[in-house]
């Protein structure tokens, strides 16, 4: 068998042409390692990996944004409800045992931040103390401008009212 192959080969480089058929060798390319694919795998793979760590990274970002909107809107809009607690309107009744050392004024206020705003203050580990803090600052805030609102009257310079000279 080996014979036979041997002069079917004999017959094909008979047939070549002189040059090509003197260096048998020529046609034979050494072998080379394409990476190519190998490549494309790996920076498929990197992708794969980073898209969706990148969009929860966004994702997170974007709902912390959006927690601390809600939380200022909270803050502000509860505002009102000491407003309207003060008034006598609304009475309140705390749905969330609310912690020892929240004066009696700020209760209305901070129980509306947590009824409107807990899962958002629970997220940033907001307790309910500090939202009583910061709806104090917003009454200190809301005192200030209307402060500044006011106009400011000066009095008349004060003419002596005593005998001529």
């Amino acid at each position: 068998m080996i014979a036979a192959l041997a002069q079917a080969t004999q017959g094909v480089i008979d047939t070549l042409p002189p040059a090509v058929a003197a260096a048998p060798t020529a046609l034979v390319a050494a072998p080379t390692l394409d990476l190519t694919g190998i490549a494309v795998a790996c920076i498929a793979g990197i992708f794969g990996v980073l898209g969706p760590v990148a969009l929860y990274m966004v994702q997170s970002h974007v709902k912390d944004v959006q927690a601390a909107a809600v939380l200022s809107a909270a803050v502000k809009n509860s505002l009102g409800a000491a407003q309207q607690a003060a008034d006598g309107v609304a009475s309140v009744l705390p749905r969330v045992p609310l912690p020892a050392g929240i004066p009696p004024q700020l209760v209305a206020s901070t129980q509306y931040v947590l009824d409107h705003a807990g899962d958002e203050a629970a997220r940033f580990g907001i307790t309910p103390l500090a939202i009583a803090d910061k709806v104090n600052a917003a009454i200190g805030t809301a005192k200030i401008v209307a402060a500044a609102a006011m106009p400011t009257v000066l009095a008349a310079p004060a003419t002596p009212t005593g005998p001529k000279t």
